[in-house]
């Protein structure tokens, strides 16, 4: 019933399983300009103002500055993995995330952008569309090996977030183990 009422009420954009035509949470994030640069080219991250770009699949045109716009979908387990990289050179960044990423003909199953990690390290932040086909490890190493032709040191990549293997034994303990 929650869902129903911020359906009405805040823009809300439908992905993956959930929207007639399967369109990607990326596709999404890039038509509301999610993924573009602010003036010193350094990710600008959520859309400002009131005005949206993409007409929303429900709910009003404009967004309420307090409450955003809504994100539902359904689709396979996304993986983000990161790898710190010693350069605050955003556009070199950018350009190792291209080469990692699938779209830009690198690795399988792999969309990644650079982000800004303190004054002196950037992220080359990764979302693996699908582990079994591309894993942490492939990343770590296609960002080092690029990395290094640019004399750029590399730190060891971690995920943000727990695994498949990981929410299904949480979600065991409590269903299960914790009822006893």
């Amino acid at each position: 019933m929650i869902l129903f009422i911020f359906l009405g009420s805040v823009p809300t954009y439908i992905y993956g399983a959930a929207h007639p035509k399967g369109k990607r949470l990326d596709a999404i994030r890039r038509e509301l300009g999610y993924f573009s640069s602010n003036s010193q080219g350094q990710w600008k991250g959520p859309m400002v103002g009131v005005e949206l770009p993409v007409v929303p699949d429900f709910g009003p045109t404009v967004k309420n500055p307090k409450t955003g716009v809504l994100v539902v979908g359904a689709c396979p387990w996304i993986a983000n993995y990161n790898v710190p990289i010693m350069s605050n050179n955003l556009l070199l960044g950018g350009h190792i995330a291209r080469k990692v990423s699938a779209r830009g003909g690198g690795l399988p199953a792999v969309q990644a952008m650079a982000l800004l990690h303190g004054s002196n390290k950037l992220e080359i932040a990764c979302n693996i569309l699908d582990t079994s086909i591309t894993s942490g490890d492939r990343v770590q190493e296609e960002v080092a090996k690029l990395a290094h032709k640019e004399n750029i040191d590399v730190e060891a990549g971690y995920f943000t977030d727990f695994s498949v293997e990981q929410i299904t034994e949480l979600a065991y303990e409590r269903l299960f183990v914790n009822q006893r």
